[in-house]
């Protein structure tokens, strides 16, 4: 089995290579037969994309959403569900299936999402945010994500400007700098479902740092106006954020006491 997993691996990303998208979608299917791995049917959404099957790519994204779903990976599941809004808006069936993640065990528990193999634990899950909305301002605050690809080097947000979105990282890694005595000093890597970007927001000054994907990365934004929008008809979910903050905060000084 181990064995026929490698070599269908191994073809895969040579037919890739090729772009020999048929035979890399035959291909996946039988990982995917092998092994229900989520990440394979988000693969076989891309490729759907990339050859104009904008229905089939749409039924690969649900899959992997379902799969991420069940697995407890909130934030995975709704970057999905928020993809296939992106290519069919009027979907119901993923606005329907993205409400229901606020009732998913890894937000009513308080549980940090999983960790994928090879992923190191967020920093700053925003699993815990959730479980302090409720249904109604989940409904509100994730309908409000614009999802994006990010290429690998590109600045997300850079030190010094103004702005206020918020985003979650959902797939690769973004790394955090700031500018000290003239030199960039790293101040930390984020993972999926890291959370970043509100302290512009509740401060209302210049943001703290840059933060850059450092390889391709997916992310989902809450753009300035929309969460001005949405914390205009629901103030409470400012309060939300800001208790998060606190609770961030002070989370990492117990970690800095703990080092001294």
């Amino acid at each position: 089995m181990a064995s026929e997993k490698a070599q269908l691996t191994e073809n895969v990303q040579k037919y890739i290579q090729k772009s020999d998208w048929k035979n890399a979608i035959a291909d996946m299917d039988k990982l995917f037969a092998i092994d229900q791995d989520p990440q394979v049917k988000v693969r076989m959404g891309d490729i759907r994309q990339k050859m104009n099957q904008k229905p089939q790519a749409i039924n690969e994204y649900m899959k992997a959403a379902e799969i991420f779903a069940e697995k407890g990976f909130v934030v995975k599941a709704l970057a999905m569900y928020k993809m296939v809004l992106r290519l069919d808006p009027s979907n119901n069936k993923a606005l329907e299936q993205m409400s229901s993640l606020h009732s998913n065990k890894s937000v009513t528990e308080l549980k940090l999402e999983p960790v994928e193999l090879g992923e190191v634990a967020p920093q700053s899950s925003i699993v815990p945010l959730f479980s302090d909305l409720n249904q109604e301002e989940f409904n509100e605050f994730t309908k409000r994500m614009v999802f994006h690809t990010v290429p690998a080097g590109q600045a997300i947000v850079k030190e010094g400007e103004t702005g206020a979105s918020v985003f979650v990282v959902t797939r690769g890694t973004v790394r955090v700098s700031t500018t000290m005595d003239g030199k960039q000093v790293d101040l930390a890597v984020l993972q999926p479902s890291d959370f970043f970007g509100e302290i512009a927001f509740l401060t209302g000054k210049p943001r703290t740092a840059t933060v850059e994907a450092a390889e391709e990365c997916d992310i989902l934004e809450v753009p300035e106006d929309q969460l001005k929008d949405l914390i205009g008809s629901k103030p409470r979910i400012r309060d939300v954020m800001q208790n998060y903050y606190n609770q961030r905060v002070a989370n990492t000084l117990q970690k800095l006491k703990g080092i001294g």
